[in-house]
């Protein structure tokens, strides 16, 4: 299986949880797996855990991957470690998957030159959001990373401390509110691929914000939004 190539030349693909279309989302073939491809970044999301390791996996249970009903957060690491994963291409757990940290993403991104692009999630302190800045610094580019969230707390937390970061606002949808969000907060906004409209996009580039679009696995879709202006668009499989 290899990925889905649009016909249009755009620079702006990113691969969501690594080559999830392929590999294991969130794991570490699935992010060399973007890595060697022409994307021009590769979103993770990440996690907290019992001893504030900053873990990468989208799901806070082990149901959907893993096969085992438990809270993910609620173990320190060296236990999470132990865990394994469930194999996209064989459908089996897999001993050689398991849940990484943080810097492991950011050094596969610094490796292979690509923009890392963070998703926080739900269980987060602002001192786990310190620590991710810090481990950007160490293993990474803080030019060359944007943190991005549904929690405007988070990102406001982050502007407040770090006036530079490019921060992304994730919406379901576009509205007033959102844009207002954005304009006086300069997040920038990644939003449903199917909420999204051209004007929208022509206002927000009108602050000198940017658009990403989520998660767009078809084509055709993809070569619309490229033609209505979007800057970055989040996929599966799509190259």
């Amino acid at each position: 299986m290899n990925t889905v190539k649009i016909d249009k030349y755009f620079r702006g693909m990113i691969a969501h949880r690594g080559l999830s279309g392929i590999e294991t989302e969130n794991t570490v073939n699935a992010f060399v797996a973007a890595a060697n491809r022409s994307y021009f970044g590769i979103e993770c999301d990440i996690y907290a855990s019992k001893d504030n390791k900053l873990i990468i996996t989208h799901d806070d249970t082990l149901l959907r991957l893993g096969m085992l009903n438990i809270y993910i957060p609620s173990y320190q690491y060296e236990e999470i470690r132990r865990f394994t994963l469930m194999d996209r291409k064989t459908g089996h757990l897999s001993d050689t998957l398991t849940i990484p940290l943080l810097q492991d993403y950011l050094a596969i991104c610094k490796t292979y030159q690509k923009h890392a692009m963070i998703e926080l999630k739900d269980n987060l302190s602002n001192d786990n959001l310190e620590k991710a800045v810090e481990l950007v610094e160490k293993f990474h580019d803080l030019n060359d990373t944007s943190f991005l969230s549904f929690n405007d707390k988070y990102l406001s937390h982050l502007r407040k401390n770090y006036p530079d970061l490019s921060l992304y606002y994730l919406s379901g949808t576009i509205s007033e509110k959102v844009y207002d969000l954005c304009e006086k907060n300069r997040f920038h906004l990644d939003v449903r691929a199917d909420q999204i409209d051209e004007a929208f996009i022509k206002r927000l580039h009108l602050l000198g914000l940017k658009v990403c679009v989520y998660t767009v696995n078809d084509k055709d879709e993809a070569e619309k939004l490229i033609k209505m202006g979007v800057d970055y668009i989040t996929t599966d499989i799509l190259e």
